[in-house]
This record gives C-alpha cells, sequence and structure tokens, in this order.
C-alpha cells in the first residue's frame, strides 16, 4: 500500500488541486492469482485562487502529513513554471518526501536529479487512461469534490493537432486541475507494478494505433 498527494499547482485561472490516492494490490484469491494495482481516492480539495503560496504550501504539508494514517505518504508535485518555488518551501516545510515533475511535449521521461523528473504529458494522461477504463480507481463515499472531479474528467479532451502533435487539456471554460493531480497521482502510484512507464507507453500505443491521419 502506499499513498501518493497528487498536486497540480495552480496559476492564474486554475486553482491548486491536491488529491490524495491509496495504491493498493488486493489479497490474491488464488496461488496463482496475480491482481492489478487498485487505486483509491481518498481526498480532494482546492486551494482557492490568490492564496498566497506559502499558505498554499503549508495546506499541502498539511493533507500530506494527515495522510500518515494510511501508509507512508510521497507528495507528487507539478513543477512546472511557478511550482518550482514551492518545491523548495516544501522541502522546508515538510519531511514528507517529494517528487518534482515537469511536464513536456517530449517522448520520454528524463530524470536529471533524483527527485526531479520531466515527464511526457502523455505518459501522465494515459497512466490515467488506462486505470479508468480498467475500472481500477474508486472514491470514498465522503469524499469531497467528486462531482467536479466527475466534470473534469467528462470534459477533458485528447486531441491531435494538424501537424500531429498530441494535445490535453480542459474544454474551453472548464479546469482540469482536479484531473491532473490525479493523473501525477496514479501515474507514480503506478511506476512499481509497469517499470517506469513502459507498458503505460505500450498501452497508449495500442489505444492510439490508426488515430493519426
Amino acid at each position: 500500500m502506499s499513498i501518493v498527494v497528487g498536486v497540480d499547482i495552480g496559476q492564474s485561472v486554475d486553482p491548486t488541486a491536491i488529491l490524495m490516492l491509496d495504491t493498493y494490490r488486493p489479497e490474491p484469491i488464488d496461488r496463482d492469482d496475480q491482481p492489478e494495482l487498485r487505486h483509491l481516492i481518498r481526498w480532494i480539495e482546492r486551494v482557492p485562487l490568490g492564496t498566497a503560496y506559502d499558505q498554499v504550501v503549508e495546506r499541502i504539508a498539511q493533507v500530506a502529513e494527515a495522510s500518515r494514517s494510511w501508509g507512508d505518504p510521497l507528495i507528487v508535485l507539478d513543477a512546472t513554471g511557478v511550482g518550482r518555488p514551492i518545491v523548495d518551501l516544501l522541502k522546508c516545510r515538510t519531511g514528507v518526501p517529494l517528487r518534482a515533475v515537469t511536464f513536456t511535449s517530449g517522448d520520454r521521461e528524463v530524470q536529471p536529479e533524483y527527485n526531479v523528473h520531466r515527464v511526457p504529458k502523455r505518459d501522465l494522461v494515459t497512466a490515467l487512461e488506462v486505470v479508468l477504463q480498467a475500472r481500477r480507481i474508486e472514491v470514498v463515499p465522503d469524499c469531497p469534490l467528486q462531482p467536479d472531479l466527475q466534470a473534469e474528467l467528462g470534459s477533458f479532451d485528447f486531441g491531435i493537432s494538424a501537424r500531429g502533435h498530441d494535445t490535453y487539456e480542459a474544454a474551453s471554460g472548464s479546469h482540469d486541475d482536479l484531473v491532473m493531480a490525479l493523473s501525477l497521482a496514479v501515474w507514480w502510484g503506478g511506476r512499481s507494478e509497469v517499470g517506469a512507464g513502459h507498458a503505460f507507453m505500450e498501452a497508449w500505443r495500442r489505444h492510439t494505433a490508426g488515430r493519426r491521419p
């Protein structure tokens, strides 16, 4: 069992999203059974737009430290753009381990430092798509903001530009902060199963086969 706190740092339009994900492998039914990892969302929240960065850091740390009730937590945070100073402040505020993820448009993950990852947004979204299609993700009944997450998932758009580039974003007028916080948490939570994302990429290739012009 592992607890991942996925954090998508808000900027001018989207608020900061914090999502606590419990990743576990069910008990096998028999000796030959090999259950796949499952994911349980335990907490979802948004930090309101305009909140000072020190208060954002404090809230992320509070959620991460509270999640110790279910296991050893790890923060996986969007360090793209304004997320970088948040990473530095969090390292000073809490002892919960942290992984900083920068979204890229590349085709493979790069890890320039131990706790720093440059990850194609494709990998993150595909990680989430795989577990959603397999119905390996659930939400605790009393988790807040469930309708908001469902609305974001319904409006999140995958597309291919005229030049053949992948695009992943919310539909016009919608948010994607909760989707990206969940994608970060699922992506990291599944790494022990997929060997640094190779299985997710294979699933992506199968899913998109024939969709390019």
